[in-house]
């Protein structure tokens, strides 16, 4: 029975192995004129949460790096308009990225220089392509998911 166990447990992990380790999907890079209203610094830290399905009596694997954190500044402010940067994609654009949208953005850049500069201003910005399919999670992806990792491109 042990033995039973232990096998499906190897074929399991490799099998979470191999989608862990996937390429991120392809998805058409989106660019959006964003009217910015609030800025703010802020500090994302990894949590504490851990996995463990199969052997209980074994530690968990973490989620997120422990120890891990990633500083910059959190953005909001409402979609003017959207498209993707090549025109003819299959695509729909997401609702989040809709004209009136109320949009969170990180910007993976000190508050104190970043706010004097943008506030108040409408300009253009493109999600970082930042790839969070490998477990476990560091850097920008310990950004909750509701909020989007971005780099600012230019001023209207």
């Amino acid at each position: 029975m042990k033995k039973l166990r232990v096998t499906l447990g190897v074929i399991f992990f490799l099998g979470f192995l191999s989608i862990c380790h996937a390429k991120c999907s392809y998805m058409p890079q989106i660019i959006a004129e964003i009217e910015f209203d609030q800025c703010q610094g802020v500090r994302f830290e990894a949590s504490t949460s851990k996995v463990d399905w199969f052997h209980p009596d074994e530690p968990p694997f973490y989620i997120q790096e422990q120890g891990e954190a990633i500083v910059g500044t959190l953005i909001v402010g409402k979609v003017k308009s959207s498209e993707f940067q090549k025109k003819e994609s299959r695509y729909k654009l997401p609702s989040v990225w809709n004209k009136g949208a109320v949009k969170a953005m990180f910007l993976k850049r000190n508050p104190k220089e970043i706010c004097p500069e943008i506030l108040p201003g409408i300009y253009k910005v493109t999600p970082s392509g930042s790839c969070c399919d490998v477990l476990p999670y560091r850097g920008e992806c310990l950004v909750p998911k509701t909020i989007s990792v971005v780099q600012i491109l230019e001023n209207r």
